[in-house]
């Protein structure tokens, strides 16, 4: 054997670099096509870091403004709170001693003469009689 083949110790293997077994030359242009597809991948990859980025950033700022409304909600409702809380009224005005003052009025019994007219005529003069009995016991008390 030749001292180039020489049996070693092997050589740690990069899981990231072809074996032996599968590595071969490459043919013209795969090297560019090769090339293109790594550009290709890290532009999406880059993108991508982009677009997690902005969604970061636009949840910061969501939560941000919730926390600036959630803040405003509570200074309402301690101003509320404070306004509606104990209302200071004024003391009640000091007015002079009631007097007690006592009408004494003569009530009179009237005779309905209305329904009495409306019942006689309903009822065709039949109840003029009782109209006039009535009207004649109410005037002497």
């Amino acid at each position: 054997m030749s001292e180039l083949h020489k049996p070693g110790p092997p050589e740690p293997h990069d899981p990231s670099q072809p074996t032996a077994r599968y590595q071969r030359y490459l043919e013209p242009g795969e090297l560019e096509e090769l090339n293109r597809l790594r550009a290709w991948r890290e532009q999406q990859e880059h993108e991508d870091a982009q677009r997690r980025a902005h969604e970061h950033q636009r949840e910061l700022a969501l939560q941000e403004q919730q926390r600036r409304i959630a803040e405003q909600q509570r200074q309402l409702h301690a101003q509320q709170a404070q306004q509606f809380a104990a209302p200071q009224y004024p003391p009640p005005p000091q007015y002079a001693p009631i007097q007690q003052v006592t009408v004494h009025t003569t009530q009179r019994a009237d005779c309905p003469h209305l329904l009495h007219f409306v019942l006689t005529l309903i009822s065709c003069g039949l109840w003029l009689p009782i109209w006039i009995i009535h009207a004649i016991v109410v005037a002497s008390r």
